[in-house]
């Protein structure tokens, strides 16, 4: 795992910005760093060391400092979390035998071993054992179709000096950030966007169309913009192709729909549990000590499970508990660790350590981050560095397999699919959810569309919160158009996990994974997220998402033979549970009051100060929770102050 960033471009004073760019993300590979300069007429280059390279690679390439780039015009930056091939021939920027081919790489190429074996028989020669030289090797044999043939986790970019192009490439799903910007003086391109603001030289400009969908729903609008105007996130799937001053984004993968009626329950379950075996095994892929995290739930306890028959020695799991019995998940996480015989390593975040620690996470989040599940896993990451290089862990489970998909889902499914016999047998059900959860919760299932019409009226202290004027700039449509799921995969329950996979809940999640584990220089890998897993998840039939409101039934049958009774049955789990609205009522309140309530707040700009007022009232006075929103705003506060005086150098 690793940082990257590149710079296209003429002007000195821009070029000679890469290394303070590179210090930017030293978070994220400690072990080593280095350059490549390359004069894209000549095709001349020139490797360099940074000041945190161990002493024999400064031997081999020399220190960047006072390097005069006068007749270069592309540069690439690397930093390095040593995870394969711990030696000097790992590098990077890495380049072909020949000096055309230039890569400079964040992720994992998991399946890199047979790849590596194919290209020997096609007559290819390695130097290394890496990952890298694999990328660069199938790039020289099937040209940018190679992205389909990767296994993995990646953002990487490429200079081809045989087409004088430059590549941009990100994984299938996302996993790994990549940040891009063109402008007048030049093309660039990071793993983070702080090294990109530092490039522009200026305080940069909040996108503020984003903000009002982010205080109702959080960062559940994956797009290709983000809040900074002018830098842009290379989405998922896609690469991009930058030639003369001209750039071109391509998608280079779809998640397949497949046909899977003629398979039994018994053959589909066997499947999902080859295909994730098969996943984990591959992700196990590393020459420094792994880890898994545990929460107690169904994926993390599958990994853990499922992982136990994979390694000799004993595997050490890394789990957040609580003193607050409502959210402690101990029993759980207890369970599995005796079960599987591992080594537990546990943390009690508190709010002693909030204040100090909520800014150094949302500076590393680098975008306000939608609630509390974020502060754990931190704790978590901190708790492992040190002990293991690499985790494991469970996102994407929900998505693939229809964790999300309770009763409320289940009767808009039947709806949406034109079930209406299944609906009848299912009326009592139905009516006892309407009884314990309240029209809200109803109407919000069955009516999505009319009740956010009414959720904005004036009944609604939640959207009464945004700016008027904002409200009008954005549009309230195009923000509901925004959240309906596609019609690709023939019902309701595939369009939806679709939905959920590319724009709703797992970009925000992968992308906080990724920043809070990079902080700790930590490497997180995602065993669900194998594109193989996915396929198959996506074309499931409804009846293998959910049964009457029971979320996942394929999944728990195909796990029952490896987990304990109390994990595979349990219905209770709570998801990232923290107990930040009680902190808020108590041993945070002054620091809510004093950020959120302070008149010269940043938040303003884009918030009604008098209806937030009267939110905090309310919450305060326990007759609504605003938890979740007060969270929101407190990150949002905290981003823009980091971007109003940034000094990232």
């Amino acid at each position: 795992m690793c940082g990257i960033n590149g710079i296209l471009s003429t002007n000195l004073d821009f070029k000679s910005k890469i290394s303070v760019m590179n210090k930017l993300l030293k978070h994220r590979g400690p072990d080593d760093e280095g350059f490549v300069l390359i004069n894209s007429k000549s095709g001349k280059f020139s490797q360099f060391s940074g000041n945190d390279s161990a002493q024999e690679i400064r031997l081999t390439y020399p220190i960047i400092d006072n390097i005069s780039m006068e007749n270069i015009d592309i540069v690439f930056g690397h930093r390095r979390l040593s995870i394969i091939d711990l030696s000097k021939n790992g590098h990077g920027p890495m380049g072909s035998a020949d000096g055309k081919i230039w890569v400079t790489f964040n992720g994992e190429i998991y399946n890199y071993i047979e790849l590596r074996d194919e290209l020997i028989r096609y007559g290819y020669k390695f130097y290394t054992k890496t990952d890298t030289e694999v990328i660069i090797n199938s790039f020289a044999h099937w040209g940018i179709n190679c992205l389909n043939k990767f296994n993995g986790m990646w953002a990487f970019a490429l200079w081809d000096s045989n087409t004088n192009s430059l590549y941009l490439c990100r994984d299938r799903f996302g996993i790994k950030p990549l940040y891009y910007t063109h402008t007048k003086d030049f093309f660039a391109f990071s793993s983070e966007i702080k090294p990109i603001v530092y490039l522009t030289g200026r305080s940069p400009e909040i996108n503020s169309n984003k903000i009002p969908f982010y205080i109702l729903n959080g960062n559940r609008l994956n797009t290709d913009d983000t809040y900074i105007k002018g830098i842009y996130s290379l989405p998922s799937s896609h690469y991009l192709v930058f030639k003369n001053d001209r750039s071109e984004t391509i998608q280079y993968y779809e998640i397949p729909i497949r046909k899977i009626k003629n398979k039994s329950e018994d053959t589909l379950a066997e499947e999902i549990v080859s295909l994730l075996k098969d996943s984990i095994k591959l992700r196990f892929r590393s020459d420094v000590p792994v880890g898994t995290c545990l929460s107690g739930g169904f994926d993390s306890s599958s990994i853990v499970s499922l992982s136990s028959e994979l390694i000799s020695g004993k595997l050490s799991t890394f789990s957040a508990v609580w003193k607050e019995s409502e959210c402690d998940e101990s029993r759980y996480i207890d369970i599995v660790n005796d079960r599987y015989g591992c080594i537990p390593n546990k943390v009690d975040p508190s709010a002693d350590e909030f204040v100090k620690v909520f800014n150094r996470i949302n500076y590393f989040q680098e975008i306000p981050s939608e609630g509390p599940g974020l502060y754990p896993q931190w704790f978590v990451m901190q708790e492992a560095k040190g002990k293991v290089k690499v985790l494991l862990d469970g996102q994407g489970g929900d998505e693939l397999f229809g964790g999300y998909f309770l009763i409320g889902a289940y009767l808009r499914g039947l709806i949406k699919d034109r079930k209406y016999s299944m609906i009848a047998k299912e009326y009592k059900s139905f009516a006892r959810y309407f009884r314990e959860n309240g029209l809200h919760s109803f109407a919000g299932w069955l009516f999505p569309k009319q009740y956010g019409l009414l959720t904005r009226s004036m009944l609604s202290k939640k959207h009464n919160m945004i700016n008027k004027h904002l409200w009008e700039q954005v549009g309230h449509g195009s923000i509901e158009e925004s959240k309906k799921p596609p019609k690709s995969y023939g019902n309701f329950f595939s369009d939806l996990a679709f939905h959920f996979i590319r724009r709703q809940t797992l970009p925000a999640l992968l992308h906080y994974e990724d920043r809070n584990s990079m902080a700790h220089s930590i490497e997180s890998r995602v065993p669900f997220l194998d594109y193989r897993l996915v396929e198959l998840g996506i074309n499931l039939e409804p009846e293998h998402l959910t049964d009457r409101g029971l979320s996942r039934p394929l999944y728990r049958k195909a796990l029952q033979p490896y987990l304990p009774y109390e994990v595979v049955g349990r219905k209770d789990k709570l998801g990232f549970p923290v107990p930040f609205t009680k902190w808020t009522r108590t041993l945070l309140k002054d620091y809510v009051m004093d950020t959120i309530l302070n008149s010269k707040a940043g938040i303003y700009e884009y918030a009604d100060m008098k209806q937030v007022t009267k939110n905090l009232e309310d919450h305060f006075s326990e007759t609504k929770d605003f938890g979740w929103i007060i969270w929101r705003l407190l990150s949002l506060e905290s981003i823009l102050n980091m971007y109003k005086n940034y000094n990232f150098n």
